[in-house]
C-alpha cells in the first residue's frame, strides 16, 4: 500500500510540473470587454429590487429592475420596471431624470455616497401620471469598465395619477446598474 501511495504522489508531482509549462502555450486570451458585458447582462437579470407599493391604502409586494445612464454633473436618466404581485395592473414602468449629488467628494472617486432627487413619468399600462422621488445610495465601480457602476440604494417614490384616481407611494431597497461618465 505504501508503494502504491508513493507511486501516485510521484505521478502527481511529475504531471503538475509539466502541466504548468503547458499553460504558457495556451492561445486563449482574457477579454475584459466581454467580461464586462456578461456581468452587466447577468447582473441585470439576477439582481431584482424588492419594492413595497402602497396603493389605495393597500400594500403590495413587487420586484423591480432599474437601468440608468448619465453624465456628471448633468444628471442621469433611469428606466425602472416593477412587477407587482396582485391580480390586476401588475406591471409598472417608470422613466425618470435624477440629479446625483455626491455626499463625500466628487465623482472621480471609484465609490461614493450620493443623494438623488428626481422626477419622472409613470404608467401601469392602464393609468398614467407623474412622480417625485428621492434616493440615497452608493455608486461603486464594477472594475470591468471605468463607466460601468453598480448602485445599491434606498428609494422613496410618490406617484400623482389623474385627478380622480388615488396616489401611490413606493419604497424600494435594492441594486441597480448604470453607465455613468465622470
Amino acid at each position: 500500500m505504501k508503494k502504491f501511495l508513493f507511486i501516485i504522489i510521484i505521478i502527481y508531482i511529475h504531471t503538475s510540473l509539466f502541466s504548468q509549462e503547458q499553460l504558457k502555450f495556451s492561445k486563449n486570451k482574457y477579454n475584459a470587454g466581454s467580461d464586462a458585458a456578461n456581468s452587466l447582462i447577468l447582473g441585470s437579470l439576477l439582481i431584482l429590487t424588492p419594492t413595497l407599493i402602497i396603493d389605495d391604502s393597500k400594500s403590495y409586494f413587487g420586484l423591480s429592475k432599474e437601468l440608468s445612464i448619465g453624465k456628471f454633473p448633468y444628471g442621469r436618466a433611469e428606466l425602472d420596471y416593477t412587477f407587482i404581485f396582485r391580480n390586476e395592473r401588475n406591471s409598472m414602468l417608470n422613466i425618470s431624470y435624477n440629479n446625483d449629488i455626491p455626499l463625500n467628494g466628487n465623482f472621480s472617486n471609484p465609490s461614493l455616497f450620493i443623494i438623488s432627487p428626481g422626477a419622472g413619468y409613470y404608467t401601469d399600462f392602464t393609468n398614467k401620471g407623474y412622480f417625485v422621488q428621492a434616493a440615497i445610495g452608493l455608486w461603486a465601480s464594477t472594475g470591468f469598465m471605468e463607466n460601468l457602476s453598480i448602485h445599491p440604494s434606498l428609494k422613496f417614490r410618490y406617484i400623482f395619477k389623474n385627478e380622480n384616481i388615488r396616489q401611490i407611494f413606493s419604497v424600494s431597497l435594492g441594486v441597480g446598474f448604470g453607465i455613468y461618465s465622470r
